[in-house]
């Protein structure tokens, strides 16, 4: 039960970590070269979110094929339990559905 929020907070924490270590540092000043700079941390920054997003798109599909398995399991498991026949009384007819 609280495993998924501390397994979601521990991959933020890393994937800001990540975020930090991998892009460089934010340069002062208003040169051509600070500015240059800058951009490719945007850039760099805006690649790192892209690549997180298209994970978490992977792994969103990922869980919902692995419900969707789980559930055809399930469903083969209930539909290959026997069916309940009512007892039939004094001479009742079975009730058939149309």
């Amino acid at each position: 039960m609280f495993k998924l929020p501390v397994l979601v907070f521990a991959s933020f924490a890393a994937l800001c970590a990540a975020a930090n270590a991998a892009c460089p540092t934010s340069v002062p000043g208003d040169t051509a070269e600070a500015i240059r700079a800058n951009a490719e941390r945007v850039q760099c920054l805006q690649e790192e979110v892209e690549q997180d997003s298209r994970r978490r798109q992977y792994e969103l599909e990922l869980r919902a094929n692995r419900d969707a398995i789980n559930n055809l399991r399930l469903q083969r498991r209930f539909d290959n339990l026997p069916r309940y026949e009512p007892p039939l009384v004094f001479g009742q007819q079975p009730f058939v559905p149309r």
